[in-house]
């Protein structure tokens, strides 16, 4: 299991991600997303649970991209909106919002770095990246 940092507002989460064959997915306990304040809360639930929890540094995932997602301003790099979609799309609830054909090509775009992407697909992409965010905060849980 890695650790993800995810930062929302002022609240700074620290998250277990679980790589498995199929999927990259948050750690869930019945549904819900165990998030901690601090890395020693991940670790011993992960040690608790039989987790090995790796020693890389985590990942960090704005959940509002510094204000895009929620004000469309300012321009977050490709990279930072990938970090988001990626923590996103395998998820069970929040990952619906992603699962449209013309959002699949966004994300082939997106992952390909094209230049236009947010021109292409940046409003339509904002939007079901709040909706799937939404679904996620529902979820996190602070042990």
């Amino acid at each position: 299991m890695y650790e993800v940092l995810i930062v929302d507002g002022e609240h700074r989460w620290h998250a277990g991600w679980v790589i498995e064959p199929d999927a990259d997915l948050l750690l869930a306990v019945g549904g819900r997303i165990p998030v901690w304040t601090t890395r020693a809360g991940l670790e011993h639930h992960a040690q608790e649970h039989g987790f090995d929890l790796l020693d890389d540094l985590p990942d960090e995932v704005d959940l509002d991209l510094g204000g895009w997602i929620s004000a469309g301003t300012p321009q977050p790099s490709t990279a930072e909106v990938s970090e988001l979609w990626h923590l996103l799309i395998d998820d069970p609830v929040a990952g619906r919002q992603l699962s449209s054909a013309s959002l699949e090509d966004a994300y082939d775009d997106l992952t390909d770095d094209e230049p236009d992407w947010f021109e292409r697909h940046g409003a339509a992409s904002r939007k079901a990246l709040a909706d799937a965010v939404a679904l996620l905060r529902q979820r996190l849980s602070p042990m």
